[in-house]
């Protein structure tokens, strides 16, 4: 089965430290969701085994609500056999219409852009929402029975410290919400951070207490009891994002829109991965795909390799050799990393040890270039 994601590039404003395709102008918003139901059109064949869709952006609901209905219309015979509907939100934006419409076409996963709830902080971030606006936004959606609920933070906020990470972590418990995903702030090229940065206008979070930060996130929250699956995703049991664990299983999916890069099979061996345009003009003028890569069966192995590890189980052995017909240990040599202590292999698991996932980095690098 594959996953398939719909990238609606608009947004209100641009965050400080967004470098995702996306743009403000609204004058493109009617051509491109027409164009992006032709799209889908035209790869109907390849959609009989859907049973993951995100949505995402940019920012899904900053568009109007005809043409998101117009797209969910299109979308409507998928999203009525998918297990798991996903769409981005940001908080603002909330209102009782769109969560009728959501509910309308089936969507069952929202996944909501907080940040932080620290309200100086979101105006660093040149977030248009407060506090109350995410508060008033998760009732919303559970006066409408959604209790698939995912928010985003981001730790390491410039002129932040471990009270400012408590103070969200004990909103979000307040919440009483399924999912959390709890990004490190990266500093991003052509992206307002960056260029303050260079300009020694913006002091960053030094690493040791990025690290602080990190293990007092994981602490907090596995006592709250939320399972750690992923390097930077938590959730209940039974909540995690189907659809996010096909990119980290390399399974395939299949993406549409700006920018949008899809991974599918290409014959018994490897596998294609197809990149869409990240021009509008091309876009529009029927232009879809910039470019195509043919992914090599020991390409395809490094790749199950380094997205796997980011999972906190790991690497399954066993299903390494389903997969490949392969022995991982005959492939990859992990001694270097056993040795920095790193990682271990733990009966079928090859994984990054608990206490050194803010280290991930380090191991993925390993296999660059290998």
């Amino acid at each position: 089965m594959k996953g398939l994601y719909i990238h609606i590039p608009f947004c209100k404003s641009i965050c400080s430290y967004c470098d995702f395709t996306k743009m403000v102008s609204s004058v493109y918003q009617e051509k491109y969701i027409k164009k992006l139901i032709e799209e889908i059109s035209l790869n109907e064949s390849k959609l009989n085994d859907i049973d993951t869709i995100f949505i995402g952006g940019g920012t899904p609901n900053s568009i109007d609500l005809n043409l998101l209905e117009l797209l969910l219309n299109k979308l409507s015979p998928y999203l009525n056999k998918s297990i798991e509907n996903s769409i981005e939100l940001n908080p603002e934006l909330i209102n009782e219409d769109l969560v009728i419409l959501l509910k309308k076409y089936k969507i069952n996963r929202i996944s909501i852009g907080v940040e932080t709830f620290n309200d100086e902080s979101l105006k660093l971030l040149n977030r248009n929402h407060k506090k109350i606006d995410v508060i008033n936004a998760i009732n919303l959606f559970k006066k409408y029975d959604f209790n698939n609920i995912n928010i985003d933070l981001i730790f390491a906020i410039p002129n932040t410290n471990l009270l400012d990470i408590k103070n969200d972590l004990d909103e979000f418990i307040k919440l009483n919400i399924n999912h959390i995903s709890y990004y490190d702030l990266i500093l991003e090229e052509k992206t307002v951070f960056y260029h303050l940065y260079k300009n020694n206008k913006l002091n960053l979070v030094d690493e040791d207490m990025e690290s602080k930060m990190y293990d007092f996130i994981n602490d907090y929250l596995k006592n709250h009891g939320y399972i750690h699956y992923e390097i930077s995703n938590y959730a209940k049991r039974g909540f995690e994002s189907l659809h996010n664990l096909k990119y980290w299983n390399i399974d395939e999916y299949i993406a549409f829109g700006l920018g949008a890069s899809s991974y599918l099979k290409y014959d018994s061996k490897s596998y294609i991965r197809y990149k869409n345009t990240i021009s509008m003009k091309e876009y529009l003028n029927n232009s879809f795909i910039k470019e195509k890569d043919i992914i090599s069966l020991d390409e395809r192995k490094k790749e199950y390799l380094m997205l796997g590890l980011r999972k906190v189980n790991g690497v399954s052995i066993n299903r390494y050799k389903e997969l490949f017909n392969s022995d991982v240990l005959n492939d990859f040599d992990f001694q270097k990393l056993i040795k920095k202590d790193l990682i271990e292999i733990d009966n079928d698991y090859i994984r990054i040890k608990k206490d050194k996932l803010f280290l991930s980095n380090l191991v993925f690098m390993e296999f660059v270039g290998d």
